[in-house]
């Protein structure tokens, strides 16, 4: 990902310290993430629970050859990340009569697990440990990753692209009907910027509740604002631009400008160098069984859509000075879900 000197000092400051701690501590980072209703909160509780709880699991070698000795929860070592509910989500979901699902995910979360095993290494062979760091967010913040590599003109072109799909006229009229009053020349207004903001939202709402929807469009934050909610950097739409297009300084287009760097310079890149950068491995959940369902439009909307988080790893081995310099994420899956909905055959 693209970013200033400083940035990428921050980067690599963060890089030292993990790789100093992994030297004396062996540790392993785990991304679980998946777009809206994969399944991400009950599939984390289940891989925890069956870890704490000694269940053999086969895919898992270390687990099927019967070398995990004990696996138990320990406290997290990021203080500013929340922690994963697990115990909340295991007691709502083994409630017998009163089972509910857990809600979907909202915030990035944590949960640490420390693993006594008995290493098959040539060199370190033997009784050995691992800290597991799981880390859960939701898929949205992924789709946000690809910003940083675009200008405002380029995600604005892209998104009244996207909106002028004939599958998505049904839900993108109001905001078409309404986008065409802007006029990107026309004087910076804050009113006008907080009104299309308000349209660009309810839009991007009306398309996650669609039955045809797979994902919602960038910038994922825009429906879970948090403590941002109101912000300059969350008010913000995109306006029927040219993909080149530059702006005057005091207009309409260069305030909706200004706000779209803002938000990737509050909102994504920290996410990126804070917690993506630092993943080991990653899991993206994927419910291909809504989207078969739904049609062949939904299926292309999920094609496109993990083009774009396939797009935002940078996936190899790393040696130590692209640990440092350019961390990678060493193995990606991408796993479909709700398999229990497919009949034995």
């Amino acid at each position: 990902m693209s970013g200033g000197f400083w940035d990428r000092a921050v980067d690599v400051w963060a890089a030292l310290s993990d790789a100093a701690q992994s030297a004396f501590s062996p540790r392993l980072r785990i991304g679980i993430t998946g777009l809206s209703r994969s399944g991400k909160t009950v599939f984390t509780t289940a891989l925890v629970h069956h870890l704490i709880t000694g269940t053999r699991l086969p895919m898992l070698r270390a687990s099927a050859s019967g070398r995990i000795a004990r696996a138990r929860l320990i406290a997290q070592p990021d203080a500013d990340v929340p922690r994963f509910a697990y115990e909340a989500h295991v007691a709502a979901l083994l409630a017998g009569e009163e089972r509910r699902w857990p809600a979907s995910t909202r915030r990035i979360s944590e949960l640490s697990i420390e693993i006594d095993y008995e290493s098959q290494s040539s060199f370190s062979g033997g009784p050995s440990t691992l800290t597991l760091d799981i880390v859960d967010y939701p898929g949205e913040w992924l789709l946000d990753l690809p910003l940083l590599e675009m200008s405002y003109a380029q995600w604005a072109h892209a998104s009244w692209m996207d909106a002028r799909k004939p599958h998505r006229l049904a839900v993108s009229g109001p905001w078409l009907e309404a986008g065409k009053g802007l006029e990107p020349e026309a004087p910076a207004a804050e009113t006008v910027a907080e009104a299309a903001s308000e349209a660009f939202k309810a839009y991007l709402t009306a398309l996650r509740a669609h039955p045809e929807a797979v994902a919602v469009l960038p910038p994922g934050r825009f429906l879970m604002p948090g403590d941002l909610e109101g912000s300059p950097a969350l008010t913000f739409a995109p306006l029927d631009v040219a993909a080149d297009a530059v702006f005057a300084p005091g207009t309409l287009a260069a305030l909706m400008q200004e706000r779209f760097e803002a938000y990737k310079r509050i909102v994504v890149r920290p996410f990126f160098r804070d917690h993506f950068a630092r993943l080991d491995r990653q899991i993206v959940l994927v419910d291909v069984l809504s989207a078969l369902d739904a049609g062949p439009t939904a299926v292309a909307d999920l094609e496109a859509a993990l083009g774009q988080v396939l797009a935002a790893f940078r996936v190899g081995r790393n040696g130590w000075l692209s640990q440092l310099v350019s961390p990678r994420i060493a193995k990606v899956i991408f796993a479909a879900t709700k398999a229990d909905h497919l009949h034995q055959s």
